[in-house]
């Protein structure tokens, strides 16, 4: 919701585009028409904004290549992809600029807050300039502009700080996490980690289930209410954009994949600080709901 809202804000007009089914992220080939039927209809795309779902990069190797052909500049959506790669280079430096999240819920956190990341020293200028109300560099306060007051407090940095030093061994810990589910659901037919089995260049930020019922026999749903029962929190994967009230009519381009998802999939818990003992606990209740199915 972020993305969209962000969009929005400008006074600009979002454009949804469907997602591949392993990744869950922009479906390329389907942006390449929506670029395409864009342009003929006159309307002017200022960005492609793809979004790293669930800490896997989207496939920049081939969206960048695409935007290029049409003359549109790429933003990153890394803000759940921290410390995540694609093509041997690390999710937040695609496109003409990035952004991290560092939020309470992220892998690494400042307790809120975030970064925009940028090898266009021009537009990182003019971002700083916004970002600290758009005050020129005199002693008065003088303003030539509206800006915002989106900036990082130094304690809350110092968080960060201290939090980057330890990303490495909280994603390691997250992708053992995932690892523990992946082996648990191995022989479960109509049940499979989203995002495939390759966690190589992932954050495993968040563990998610795609539930095929007709081959389970049980939907995500029931997963999630006997969880519930047994006081373990779990979701559903992210309603589509498109769904959504606030975005009713909204123009989209869609397969279908991401209401799929959303019917499917369900996350579990997969924070970094969850102990063995916790993740037995959950994977204890998740034997009983799998035994009671049977």
């Amino acid at each position: 919701m972020a993305t969209a809202n962000a969009i929005t804000y400008t006074g600009a007009e979002p454009v949804f585009v469907d997602v591949d089914p392993v990744s869950g992220n922009l479906d390329a080939e389907l942006l390449d028409e929506a670029l395409t039927a864009l342009a003929r209809d006159g309307r002017r795309v200022a960005a492609v904004v793809p979004v790293d779902l669930l800490g896997r990069a989207a496939d920049y190797t081939t969206l960048e290549p695409i935007a290029l052909r049409h003359g549109v500049p790429v933003l990153a959506d890394a803000a759940e992809a921290m410390g995540a790669s694609h093509a041997g280079r690390a999710a937040g430096s695609f496109g003409a600029a990035a952004v991290l999240s560092f939020n309470g819920n992220k892998i690494m956190t400042t307790s809120g807050g975030g970064m925009l990341l940028s090898d266009d020293g021009e537009l990182a200028r003019r971002v700083r300039h916004l970002s600290t109300q758009a005050r020129l560099p005199v002693l008065h306060y003088e303003h030539d502009e509206v800006g915002y007051n989106y900036r990082l407090s130094n304690l809350l940095a110092a968080v960060g700080l201290a939090q980057l030093e330890r990303l490495d061994t909280m994603i390691a810990r997250r992708r053992a996490i995932r690892q523990r589910y992946r082996d648990q659901f191995a022989a479960v037919g109509g049940v499979q980690i989203f995002q495939g089995v390759d966690d190589d260049d992932d954050n495993s930020w968040l563990t998610a289930l795609l539930v095929d019922p007709a081959e389970a026999g049980w939907s995500s749903g029931d997963l999630v209410d006997h969880l519930q029962q047994c006081n373990i929190e779990s979701r559903p994967l992210w309603k589509p954009m498109h769904l959504q009230p606030v975005f009713d009519g909204t123009r989209s381009f869609r397969t279908g994949t991401a209401e799929v998802i959303f019917s499917r999939g369900v996350t579990l818990p997969s924070g970094s600080a969850l102990d063995d003992g916790q993740l037995y606990r959950v994977q204890m209740a998740i034997a009983d709901f799998l035994v009671g199915r049977a």
